[in-house]
């Protein structure tokens, strides 16, 4: 599965629920918020791309790092906790909610994607708490219409498939608030960011 290429068909999936989607963007090269970082940190902070900001409609601003796991010789692609630390760091940034994303082709075997999904699940959940959405999804890879399938956890190496992201009767839930979202360098950072993004008329907090 090509990352960036699920990227923006899940935001294809997910436009009509949103006031604004933005894909693929490097905070560090937005030129306002670049000098904003420069200012709070007296250093420029090494950033990756953000895969996705959504816009809500009532201006609350949520970011998703997306991961991608496919299994060769054997293997998975990538560690279980893949995404966790760029998922952390963006919450100084102002975002409402941060939430990771891992999406497995649903070539692999289901107890081995449970053992990967259900188990991160379990660790950002119940064993650390970590102030992180975290959703995992099996993807039927038709290229130009994939099937992100929402998987439902229901134990520490188990889990069922849901419902389709795009189905009428799914709803994206943000549950867990980043918690330094009120914090002054927070608050700073996320001005400069919607500056930087041209997103006009949004309600700061």
């Amino acid at each position: 599965m090509d990352e960036r290429h699920m990227v923006n068909k899940l935001k294809a999936q997910l436009a009509p629920r949103y006031r604004k989607i933005l894909v693929h963007k490097n905070l560090a090269t937005l030129t306002g918020f670049k000098a904003e970082l420069e200012q709070r940190f007296g250093f420029l902070p090494v950033l990756n791309e953000v895969d996705m900001i959504l816009v809500g409609k009532k201006g609350h601003l949520c970011a998703i790092e997306v991961k991608c796991f496919t299994v060769n010789a054997g293997s998975f692609s990538r560690p279980f906790y893949d995404g966790i630390g760029q998922s952390l760091s963006l919450l100084r940034y102002g975002f409402d909610h941060v939430a990771l994303w891992h999406l497995f082709s649903s070539d692999i075997d289901q107890s081995r994607l449970d053992r990967y999904g259900a188990a991160t699940w379990w660790f950002i959940r119940n064993r650390t708490g970590l102030p992180l959405e975290f959703t995992y999804f099996k993807v039927e890879d038709h290229p130009e219409t994939p099937k992100f399938i929402v998987m439902q956890y229901e134990g520490p190496n188990t889990g069922a498939d849901l419902l389709p992201i795009d189905s009428s009767n799914f709803f994206v839930t943000w549950k867990h608030p980043n918690p330094f979202v009120q914090t002054e360098e927070a608050k700073g950072l996320r001005a400069a960011l919607v500056n930087a993004l041209e997103i006009a008329n949004i309600v700061l907090p």
